[in-house]
């Protein structure tokens, strides 16, 4: 066999850096799918493309404010979504065996689509006794490009002489950890 298809679906989990409130800055509700393609260069070493989709993560910043000597927060809640490209170059151990740990790392480029949604920030007057709005509501929105590097560890065991199954676990890196991806797929050698 020189090569293999793959589908994959998986958990990831993103590193939200401009978390304000750093008590949990990870999205962790995100499913992803995925399809990937390797080829073997001999029985050790395997060059592994993939494409892949995450789900829309949510989760809810707030960020402490002072408006005119009054302290309050503005709250809002985070939106992002990413696809990515990757290439790996994996080491697989044991030849001939219905089971086949590896070990690989590579380059992942990913784009993120991230909307912010803003609540209105409020206040109280003392002096009116009332609440005014100081901040109406509004939505940010923005597209970035990330390319980062990932180590992973996986298996590949076989069901039959061309079927496997597979999972793998990948760890991505910008300006410390930034994603965490669970994957388990079924795909054929070729």
């Amino acid at each position: 066999m020189r090569g293999d298809v793959q589908g994959v679906i998986g958990w990831q989990n993103l590193r939200d850096h401009e978390a304000p409130d750093h008590y949990n800055d990870w999205i962790n509700d995100i499913f992803y799918g995925g399809v990937g393609a390797g080829w073997y260069w001999n029985e050790h070493l395997k060059t592994q493309v993939d494409v892949g989709a995450g789900t829309r993560g949510d989760t809810y910043r707030y960020q402490n404010i002072v408006v005119g000597g009054v302290s309050t927060f503005e709250p809002s809640r985070l939106r992002v979504q990413q696809t990515s490209f990757a290439v790996e170059q994996q080491y697989q151990f044991f030849r001939n065996q219905w089971f086949h740990p590896h070990v690989g790392g590579g380059i992942d480029v990913g784009h993120r689509s991230i909307l912010e949604e803003y609540q209105p920030v409020t206040v109280f007057d003392n002096t009116s006794r009332t609440t005014r709005v100081v901040t109406p509501a509004r939505t940010e929105k923005h597209e970035e490009f990330v390319a980062r590097p990932f180590v992973a560890t996986g298996f590949k065991a076989y069901m039959t002489r061309r079927a496997f199954f597979s999972s793998d676990a990948r760890v991505m890196f910008k300006s410390g950890l930034d994603e965490v991806l669970f994957r388990f797929g079924f795909g054929v050698d070729f």
